[in-house]
Order: C-alpha cells, then structure tokens, then sequence
C-alpha cells in the first residue's frame, strides 16, 4: 500500500510538471490603448493641465498614449486621436445641469490648438507622445476652456481604445500660467460697503482669490468678493487687469471699456517678490508674491424688484499673496511647480 501511494504521489508530479509553462511571458491582459490623464479627486470630471504662457502665446503640451499589458507592444499601431465634442457636453450636464450653464466647460476654440490626427507607436514601444501645440496668444481665461479628446477606433483598426471610458478619454482643463497667476491668500483684503458717502468699519474677506493669466506680465481678477460662481455676463463687467511692472509697481484697470462698475484706483498699488529655500527640504523653493492696493467699485449684481438692478458701492484694500512650490529637482517647469 505504502508503495502505491507513492507512485500515485510521482505520477501527480508528473502531471503537475508536464501541466506548468512559463505562463509569465505569456500576456495576461488585453493590450488596450489609453491616455495618460488622470482625473483629479474632487476635479469635477476633468484633467487639469498646466501650460506655460510664453510671450508669442505658444507652447506645445505632451499628452501620453499607452498601450497596456503585461507583455511589451509587439506591432506597430496607427492610433487615430479625434475631438469628443458630445462627452463634454455630457460631463457638463451631468455635473452642472442644464440650468447652470454658467459653470459649463467651455470647448477649446480651434484656433488655439492643433495636434496631429495619428500617432504611431512602433513595436517594442508601450508609450509615445501626442504633441498638442496651443496658440494661447488672446485667450480669455473668463472661461473654463476644455480640449475634449477621444481615441477612435472601429474593426479595422489595429488596436482596441481602453474600455473604461476616462481612460480612452481625455478632457483636458487648459490653464496657463506666469509668474503672477494662480490662487492667492486673500484674507488680507478688506472690503467695506459705503453707506452714507463713506465706508463703514464693518470689513468683509474671503479665503482666497485667483488671477488668470492675460499675458506673461498680466493677470485679471474680479472685483471685489466676485467670484467663479456668478453669472458670466457679470463677471466680465467685472475684471479687473492688473499689469506687473519692472519698477514695483501695478498698472490696474477695468478691462470693460464702458467701465460699468465705476473702477477708481486710489493711490498707487504696489507688489513685491520674494524667495527662499525650504529649511526642512532644500531642493524646494518657496516663491512669493505680494500685491497691495486700494480702490472703489459699484457692484451691480443684485436686483430689486422685477428687473430693477440696485448697484453698491464698495471700498477694496489691503494685500493678497501668492505662494508657488517649486520643486528645484524636476526640469520640466510645468511639472516641477506644486500645484
């Protein structure tokens, strides 16, 4: 009996090892292709990319196309890359409705980018590049301008586009920046009502303000506490261009040339520019921003009765500042800022 339990034990080896490959090389999922877009947490759909705003208004932007799997892509493959004009309008349904069409994402006007309709990517490469080059030279940064992209594919193609949808998918959020752009610490701006011909002393903040790129020295924002979340016709009587001038000093002016919202700049507003190594990590830079002003604007946003528009008369003052993480390690500048 002893004897037969153990040729039933090497018989079984046998089988075993008759029955094993090296299944490793063997690929263990589809080879699908994607792009390289994550959807950031909380990031309302879409895959916001930094560019940086140059004097000519040009910068080409690299998006990565991947051929996934667990074996290295063994042909060559003509991947066709199309605008996705009916998932944006999608996305901005589903997240804002059909009656905010105020925070919609705005579809990227053609003439401000251009990206060639294939990419090839050769055998025994998993990943190449789509070279989009953006022509940002008059952008308006009033809207949220969104490049939607899809990969095309039908049965005669060579590939298959991935099957999860935010993967063959790439909504790209375009935001440009320069030295003076981005979110700023706004908690020392004061903003007084008058009553009476005069500020009163109860001071209103907010936590933060944001300025968008105008150019490579300009920015805008809007007035007072008027924020992203107001009506779009509002918003654009309401910009503010700041300019950053060589000598410290700010040029600051209404950009609506009817100046509805009344603008005076009292006195002359100043900025300041600053940097310092981290103490706990050298390689990060720390860079700063601080601009000081005062002015008067009549905010025209709330209505009365029927259509009766009630403007009031606002005092801005103080300073707000902008901090930039920048990683010293990292050459590429647009992925080296801490955003």
């Amino acid at each position: 009996m002893k004897n037969i339990y153990i040729c039933l034990s090497l018989l079984a080896v046998i089988v075993l090892g008759t029955a094993c490959n090296n299944e490793w090389e063997d690929e263990q999922y589809e080879q699908y292709v994607s792009f390289k877009a994550p959807i950031a947490s909380g990031g309302d759909g879409v895959t916001t990319i930094y560019v940086r705003y140059k004097d000519n208004g040009k910068v080409t932007y690299q998006l990565p196309i991947i051929v996934s799997g667990s074996t290295v892509n063994g042909q060559d493959r003509d991947i066709r890359i199309a605008v996705d004009k009916d998932t944006l309008e999608t996305l901005n349904i589903e997240r804002f409705s059909l009656y905010r069409p105020e925070l919609w994402y705005t579809e990227m006007e053609e003439d401000k980018y251009e990206f060639p309709e294939t990419v090839h990517i050769p055998a025994g490469s998993c990943v190449e590049q789509l070279n989009i080059d953006f022509s940002l030279q008059g952008i308006d940064m009033l809207e949220k301008w969104v490049l939607p992209l899809t990969i095309v594919d039908d049965g005669a193609s060579d590939y298959q586009s991935h099957p999860r949808k935010n993967y063959a998918k790439a909504l790209l959020k375009v935001v440009p920046f320069n030295d003076y752009s981005g979110s700023y610490t706004a908690s020392s701006m004061k903003v007084y009502t008058y009553i009476n011909g005069k500020p009163d002393n109860n001071a209103r903040t907010t936590n933060k303000r944001t300025g968008y790129v105008i150019d490579n020295n300009s920015v805008f924002f809007y007035a007072g506490l008027i924020n992203e979340d107001m009506d779009k016709d509002i918003r654009k009587k309401c910009k503010i261009n700041v300019h950053f001038k060589e000598d410290g000093t700010l040029d600051m002016e209404p950009d609506d040339p009817t100046n509805e919202m009344e603008f005076k700049l009292i006195g002359t507003p100043i900025y300041s520019s600053t940097s310092i190594m981290d103490a706990t990590r050298p390689y990060l830079e720390r860079r700063y921003v601080q601009i000081m002003f005062e002015y008067d604007f009549q905010d025209f946003t709330y209505g009365g009765s029927g259509t009766e528009v009630i403007p009031i008369k606002y005092r801005v003052e103080g300073s707000m500042t902008l901090q930039r993480n920048i990683n010293t390690q990292i050459p590429d500048e647009d992925q080296q800022i801490e955003w």
